[in-house]
């Protein structure tokens, strides 16, 4: 991989987190387009994406500093306002499917069947439809803090469609969040949020398992040019989006998904008679 590769790479992991498209679907796209091989080199490619991810989730702790103090001194005691404290919970609730789910399906995850494209496009296609029925059906007119135990967990079981390239963790958890209730930018936050200890656990043990292999000078070179790409376009593309959803719906998205999977079906389609 090149520097400039390992620049575009991270740039587009970094917009494709948090804007509802699907990462993975969108970098292991672009990794073929630029010649790489992600359905022959499966373990390594999933590796290399949860590790880029770390400049997201760096993004994410800069964003989103604020509500992170205020948890933290509301646990520890300094602060007693009490909506860190229930945020912190239904974080902790939220995110026990997915740490469950991508323990018992990771050989799977990190398989070739997961990168192949016709995979992807059935995942973009499915979550598409989702974030309509989120936008045909959500009342859109609570908070978080006003959420049942069960709702939270159903936004954490929405959150691990996203072990599926092309499902969009924020794009799953985005349209669970409008479908129990709440307003676009306050799913969209709490998504964002519940990427936190979710993108924690993937990246950090995908790069403890980079540590313990014979890596050149020159990947983690690529790699820190990725990361760095990363954690500036992430940072852009959550303020973005935030902004965007206090006027604008999911269509925009919803069409653009269908396109992109459509394509993706076609070509596939079209390459294996």
């Amino acid at each position: 991989m090149s520097a400039w590769q390992a620049l575009l790479m991270g740039i587009v992991q970094g917009v494709t987190e948090f804007i509802p498209i699907s990462s993975t679907a969108h970098v292991t796209l672009f990794g073929m387009l630029l010649g790489m091989q992600p359905q022959q080199m499966a373990q390594q490619w999933t590796g290399f994406l949860a590790s880029i991810q770390l400049g997201s989730l760096a993004a994410l702790v800069g964003y989103f500093r604020a509500e992170l103090i205020q948890m933290g001194q509301e646990l520890s005691g300094v602060r007693a306002d009490g909506s860190g404290q229930r945020l912190f919970w239904a974080l902790l609730l939220a995110s026990l499917p997915i740490g469950v789910a991508g323990i018992v399906l990771k050989p799977l995850i990190e398989g070739p069947v997961t990168k192949e494209p016709l995979v992807i496009a059935a995942a973009l296609t499915g979550v598409s439809l989702l974030m309509a029925g989120a936008e045909w059906g959500g009342r859109r007119e609570r908070s978080f803090t006003q959420l049942r135990w069960y709702e939270v967990l159903l936004i954490g079981l929405a959150q691990v469609l996203a072990l599926v390239p092309g499902s969009s963790r924020s794009g799953s958890t985005i349209a669970a969040a409008m479908l129990v209730g709440l307003s676009r930018q306050e799913a969209a936050r709490f998504s964002f949020l519940l990427g936190i200890p979710a993108i924690a656990a993937s990246g950090l043990l995908e790069l403890r398992e980079l540590l313990c292999r014979p890596l050149s000078i020159g990947s983690w070179q690529m790699l820190g040019i990725s990361f760095i790409a990363a954690w500036v376009s992430s940072y852009g593309a959550i303020a973005f989006l935030l902004g965007y959803l206090r006027t604008h719906t999911l269509w925009l998205f919803i069409v653009y998904r269908l396109i992109v999977a459509g394509a993706i079906g076609l070509v596939s389609l079209m390459s294996h008679p």
